[in-house]
């Protein structure tokens, strides 16, 4: 370890605040980073880049916390020209059934296992990845319990994992709707879901001293980054937009699988 990391030379710094000599911890920062600025570039895909590097260091529900406080406060920001560019008839009903199904997947996140909790992040994000990268598309109207079921999914795997975005991004992004409009609409959808797993993180007692002070760092850590990828979105086609978001979030997925823990 470094001369700097060592526990004699950072002897100086209270206790609450030792997580600051952990190389894992900016290992997640350098991770928040990266999510950041896929977030602002696509709408989405913070939470499958930082999901699964974070909670393979830290457990599931310790990373989901984190992401919470960063990504909320950061995507705040983009919130009002998404709400004016989103299509609501799309994403009310979805908004609703995720809001419903939160808490029942915060409960399975304070209770589930987290090397399986990590095994179901990842695998979730490939299966989406991969059918959106063989250019899997929906082409019909969806009904409302497939649009009720749709959002209940995303609404479980949110609570239970931070995220709610691959049912939704596999629908949208594998429709017909260009890309700013499904930007816009995740960002909104997102807006619902963080409201009902907040609350649901509250009740849950999830939020503590530790993760508090240890999100504080990643809030700019995320949020510069986040305005540099809305940026690069202004300027990107859609095949680039499609391609870079699928890259990333398949590198996340790969890189977070707790396989590599036992090579």
């Amino acid at each position: 370890m470094p001369p700097w990391l060592s526990p004699a030379s950072s002897s100086w710094l209270p206790d609450s605040f030792l997580f600051l000599t952990e190389p894992r911890y900016w290992a997640v920062a350098g991770a928040a980073a990266l999510a950041g600025l896929v977030r602002g570039f696509s709408g989405f895909g913070g939470a499958m880049v930082f999901m699964p590097i974070a909670s393979l260091l830290y457990e599931p529900k310790l990373a989901a916390i984190l992401l919470f406080i960063a990504d909320d406060i950061a995507a705040l920001a983009m919130l009002p020209a998404a709400v004016r560019r989103c299509i609501w008839r799309e994403v009310l009903l979805l908004g609703i059934a995720a809001v419903i199904a939160v808490p029942f997947g915060v409960a399975l996140l304070v209770v589930a296992d987290a090397d399986v909790m990590r095994w179901v992040i990842c695998l979730v994000i490939l299966l989406a990845v991969v059918l959106m990268a063989l250019g899997w598309r929906y082409t019909g109207r969806l009904g409302l319990p497939a649009t009720l079921g749709t959002g209940m999914l995303a609404g479980l795997s949110g609570g239970a994992a931070a995220l709610p975005g691959p049912p939704v991004v596999l629908l949208w992004l594998g429709g017909q709707g260009n890309a700013a409009t499904v930007r816009a609409n995740l960002i909104v959808f997102f807006g619902f879901t963080a409201t009902a797993s907040g609350i649901a993180y509250w009740w849950s007692g999830l939020f503590t001293q530790t993760s508090l002070l240890m999100s504080l760092p990643l809030i700019p850590a995320y949020l510069l980054p986040l305005s540099l990828g809305s940026r690069l979105f202004a300027r990107s086609s859609e095949q680039q937009f499609r391609r870079v978001a699928l890259a990333l979030c398949a590198f996340a997925a790969l890189s977070g699988l707790p396989l590599w823990r036992l090579l």
